[in-house]
């Protein structure tokens, strides 16, 4: 294979996963204006803080193959570059797995929740990555929960 046509097969895979990571964004709070928003309150029952582990996106495995099939193309000699992508790709999709999940843990509280209406709920929220937006919680502190319709809660004092 050329140097043009490995220069085009690199092009392509590049423009690929750059325009598929485009799909997996996720809506912002402003595309959240005029929905409905479902309002409870309630009364914190207990307070824990700990480690949230979000779910991954699949963004860093795919970027991880895509560099690491692209490496492993461009270090193979020959009729071996194919396989050196495929090698490359796989040991670059694990590796970005790991780093996206090492990523996406973080502090929270734990809350569990009595509910004015007589119910009880338990949520974990994240503590908020700016100082001022940060709230701490403990037993007895009145909350008001906003639910939108994706299902995402935020938890505030009242």
């Amino acid at each position: 294979m050329t140097d043009k046509h490995s220069f085009g097969l690199t092009a392509v895979i590049v423009l690929w996963a750059l325009s598929t990571g485009l799909w997996l964004v996720a809506p912002d709070a402003a595309a959240q204006s005029r929905t409905m928003q479902n309002i409870r309150y309630g009364e914190v029952v207990s307070a824990e803080q700990v480690t949230i582990q979000d779910q991954p996106t699949g963004r860093g495995a795919q970027t991880g193959a895509t560099v690491g099939a692209i490496a492993g193309y461009a270090l193979s000699d020959g009729r071996d570059r194919w396989m050196g992508a495929a090698l490359g790709g796989i040991l670059g999709s694990a590796g970005g797995r790991a780093a996206e999940r090492a990523n996406k843990k973080r502090p929270g509280w734990e809350l569990i929740i009595a509910l004015d209406n007589g119910g009880e709920i338990g949520i974990q929220i994240p503590i908020a990555r700016k100082k001022k937006d940060r709230e701490s919680f403990r037993a007895g502190d009145k909350v008001r929960m906003m639910t939108g319709p994706g299902g995402e809660t935020k938890v505030t004092k009242r």
